[in-house]
């Protein structure tokens, strides 16, 4: 007996690398999503570790994974509880010899990964599946892995391996004491957008061959929803491999212009946030002793109520849809930084429980980025007032976000300075020019 392990950041049947694998065999199979019961617990500052949205669209990525792995003949088993435990149980309770599933490059994934492997006499099979260029085929090194993206992209080869078609070996074991899905109690909340494998494939086909939206791609908005396909990515409900690919065709079939290079510029740098994480060991450091952990700064950033109007119109962005563009996360993290002096810690566990759009890799990038320059005394700030009048010039983004500030002056809302009519009190004075 042999068992395919799905996590997270793998929900779906294309180019799955681990459950190909698995079904090239004869042997038993049982396919498995183990919903970890850490995800309802608390940090040590009081942030769940998991936000109802990102529940929201697991849960629907879960049932749309379960209902296209029916289709291929193939039977998903959920369990709720402590990976490490339900997986020592299986392997003895069915005399499992081998584990397919993907490679974690997070330290708490390996972890566990590595006590089952200790604790039981099983054989991990792991693949490597979450870059769009496969680790054994960097030119390099991990450790010579250059320090500018413009030389790492001018380095890696422009060849990516194939994806995965999996077919069922016919030989999926449904347990008994799997239990259904819709047992997973979730709050009802609205959402932006929904999970799934299905869904994403869909917007593919309609941002890239039916409405051709892909050729008109941009960067650097703070409203940009344009072929952002980020939460499923984050998820695994597709792999950068298969967007990849449909980008390749979409350049060969239709057009190929600025936009789609630039679009694979944007994968290529995907690969290396990733293999930055790796070469560098990035962790959760120890707690800054110079911040602050004051609740009620932190409780206004998070219900953007600061008095700063683009940091409550990004704080608002997150809290009603769980994502937010790439730049106004770094603004926001530089505020509650550089503005409010509050431990980086809080700000990296807000952002880990509500965003739908960031890995645990990505997020510690951007809190390193903001918290290693202020520790070696090189000042990274993100001055709101220049961010806004560069890439919201009429206030579009944040009147969208904070429908308070619809008739109010634009140049109130650029810099509220001692505070604008009707709103919060400022919680800090902007008192840096900023070298952003």
């Amino acid at each position: 007996m042999d068992i395919v392990w799905f996590k997270i950041s793998d929900l779906r049947i294309r180019d799955h690398e681990p459950l190909y694998n698995a079904n090239q065999t004869n042997n038993n199979l049982i396919h498995i999503f183990i919903w970890d019961c850490k995800w309802d617990d608390k940090t040590s500052n009081d942030i769940q570790n998991m936000g109802k949205l990102k529940k929201k669209f697991l849960k629907e990525s879960l049932l749309n994974l379960e209902t296209n792995l029916k289709k291929i003949d193939i039977n998903l088993n959920i369990f709720f509880g402590e990976p490490e435990i339900i997986l020592s149980n299986l392997i003895i309770k069915y005399n499992v010899k081998n584990i397919y599933t993907y490679q974690n490059i997070d330290k708490k994934g390996i972890n566990i990964d590595s006590n089952i492997m200790k604790n039981n006499n099983v054989n991990l099979t792991y693949s490597w599946g979450n870059t769009l260029h496969h680790i054994c085929d960097l030119p390099f090194n991990i450790n010579q892995l250059p320090d500018s993206f413009n030389e790492f992209k001018n380095k890696i080869s422009k060849n990516i391996r194939k994806e995965f078609f999996t077919k069922s070996n016919g030989n999926s074991i449904k347990l008994d004491n799997s239990i259904n899905l819709e047992d997973i109690d979730i709050p009802d909340i609205e959402s932006t957008c929904k999970g799934g494998e299905n869904e994403i494939w869909e917007k593919i086909n309609k941002d890239f061959y039916k409405d051709k939206i892909i050729l008109n791609y941009e960067d650097n908005k703070f409203i940009n929803d344009i072929c952002n396909y980020s939460p499923w990515l984050t998820f695994g409900c597709i792999s950068l491999k298969s967007l990849f690919f449909q980008l390749k065709i979409v350049e060969k079939r239709i057009s190929k212009n600025k936009s789609t290079y630039l679009y694979f510029k944007n994968l290529i740098l995907e690969d290396y946030i990733t293999f930055s994480h790796m070469k560098n060991n990035i962790n959760i450091r120890d707690i800054d002793i110079k911040s602050s952990k004051n609740k009620m700064s932190l409780k206004k950033w998070i219900d953007g109520t600061t008095g700063i109007p683009i940091i409550d119109a990004i704080m608002n962005e997150i809290k009603l849809t769980g994502k937010t563009n790439n730049r106004c996360k770094l603004i926001t993290a530089s505020f509650l930084v550089n503005d409010l002096n509050l431990d980086w810690i809080l700000g990296f566990e807000y952002f880990n429980k509500m965003l739908l759009d960031i890995s645990i890799i990505k997020n510690l990038n951007i809190w390193n980025y903001i918290h290693n320059f202020q520790i070696n005394d090189s000042k990274i700030y993100y001055n709101p007032i220049k961010q806004i009048q560069k890439y919201d010039k009429n206030c579009k983004y944040v009147k969208y976000n904070n429908l308070q500030f619809l008739f109010f002056n634009i140049n109130d809302i650029y810099d509220p300075k001692i505070g604008i009519v009707n709103y919060y009190t400022p919680l800090v004075t902007l008192k840096y020019i900023g070298n952003i």
